[in-house]
């Protein structure tokens, strides 16, 4: 039986409802539209814990200059295009080519399994590199942002009897869906898309997710999900089950010792602990 599909406005959630649904013990699938919310408000959590989010966007970014040998910048993945405004007319008139930055911390890697964002792009050092104009939004970045963007196979394409995948589709089938799961953010192609619910090899998507664009796709293209970190994913449902405990008053009764005055697990230490690798402290 196939999960209800999520409500309108639950995206880029950091665990599945197959996943919560485990934790709790639910086979059935009366409460998944309370489950998509709980994953929904679990991992908006777990962002604002963290002061970053981990799904990916693209899009373009200004940023203020202080330094005029480098910028500092949110959550970076990838650049595709650095523009300046030189003269504050908020007109960005100077392309930088990519001979004239370079992006730190250097071993990032942030499109590895492991891998951590960039933070800074700072001037070569040699003679004759340009600097950064300073000032207000003086510097317009366009990219990928977010903490990683490490994307698995799903052993899975698009199977649409030989005629292409139209932009405005929002179900299409795959031949295996073995490996995919509701609540999981697909790429295909450059194409980011949500996916809303899985049900005999079809899925139902939301196209065009975080910036990036609805184009048609040919029969057989591959699929791939993007992989958050675990203790991000073990952090989401610790907080969602919580909730979902509390609403219903079930006290914890797994570590109670005999005699004891049953108490609700609290999960924040633990989720403390799973994030504080991954939390920014803004200055």
């Amino acid at each position: 039986m196939a999960d209800r599909i999520a409500p309108v406005g639950v995206l880029n959630v950091y665990a599945t409802p197959t996943e919560l649904k485990r934790r709790l013990g639910i086979t059935d699938t009366t409460r998944d539209s309370t489950l998509w919310h709980l994953l929904h408000v679990a991992s908006r959590i777990v962002e604002g814990h963290c002061a970053r989010n981990f799904y990916v966007t693209s899009e373009s970014k200004r940023f203020d200059v202080r330094d005029r040998h480098g910028v500092q910048v949110d959550d970076l993945i990838e650049i595709a295009q650095v523009v300046e405004d030189w003269d504050g007319d908020g007109v960005y008139e100077r392309i930088r080519e990519r001979k004239d930055y370079i992006l730190y911390p250097l071993d990032s890697n942030p499109g590895s399994l492991r891998g951590v964002p960039f933070h800074a792009l700072r001037t070569p050092r040699r003679r004759g590199g340009r600097c950064f104009p300073t000032g207000r939004a003086s510097v317009q970045i366009t990219g990928r942002w977010g903490y990683r963007s490490h994307f698995l196979p799903l052993d899975g394409y698009i199977s649409n009897d030989g005629a292409q995948l139209t932009k405005a589709s929002k179900s299409f089938k795959v031949d295996d869906d073995a490996n995919i799961r509701a609540g999981q953010t697909i790429l295909v192609g450059n194409e980011q898309m949500f996916v809303k619910q899985v049900g005999a090899s079809v899925l139902n998507v939301e196209r065009g997710m975080n910036g990036t664009s609805a184009v048609a796709h040919d029969d057989g293209s591959l699929l791939k999900a993007l992989a958050y970190p675990a203790e991000v994913v073990e952090a989401t449902l610790l907080v969602a089950v919580d909730r979902w405990r509390r609403r219903d008053g079930i006290a914890r009764s797994n570590d109670v010792a005999a005699g004891a005055r049953d108490e609700l697990y609290d999960p924040s230490g633990d989720v403390s602990r799973l994030l504080a690798p991954y939390r920014r402290l803004r200055i």
